[in-house]
């Protein structure tokens, strides 16, 4: 079983998932019966997991900050990973990501850097079976 967390970390306004927990065992699950805000009994579902301290200390700090959901994971597939956190718009085709903000650009300090030399004549050479043709054309631009 997986520990999933969905919520909106401090100071992003967009939703994430995260794996909180990966490969829990679960040890009990069944329900129990509370009484609801009118007096009514309620089922509700218990699930009891088998976590180390450190992981029950993620577990409290995650039912705290989100949404917790459990995900079945397959018996044999025991590996770990390490997942980057899921975005909303992760969860939507052919989304167009939102423009960038402009960098400002940087002034450069020291001496300024001499404009390229004008290009000189052109030279076409033009290929016909195994003659060569050279055609030079005086620069247009009235650069000297």
């Amino acid at each position: 079983m997986d520990v999933l967390l969905t919520g909106n970390p401090a100071g992003l306004n967009e939703a994430q998932t995260t794996t909180v927990l990966e490969n829990v065992a679960v040890i009990a699950a069944g329900t129990k019966l509370e009484r609801s805000a009118s007096g009514e009994a309620q089922s509700t579902p218990v699930i009891t997991l088998l976590v180390s301290p450190d992981d029950a200390q993620k577990l409290t700090l995650a039912s705290s900050q989100g949404h917790i959901q459990l995900a079945l994971r397959n018996p044999v597939d025991t590996r770990k990973e390490d997942l980057a956190a899921m975005k909303a718009n992760g969860l939507y085709k052919n989304l167009t990501p939102p423009p960038a903000a402009p960098h400002p650009k940087s002034v450069k300090k020291g001496p300024v850097a001499a404009p390229p030399p004008p290009p000189g004549a052109y030279q076409v050479e033009v290929i016909r079976g195994n003659k060569v043709d050279e055609t030079k054309f005086p620069d247009q631009t009235g650069a000297h």
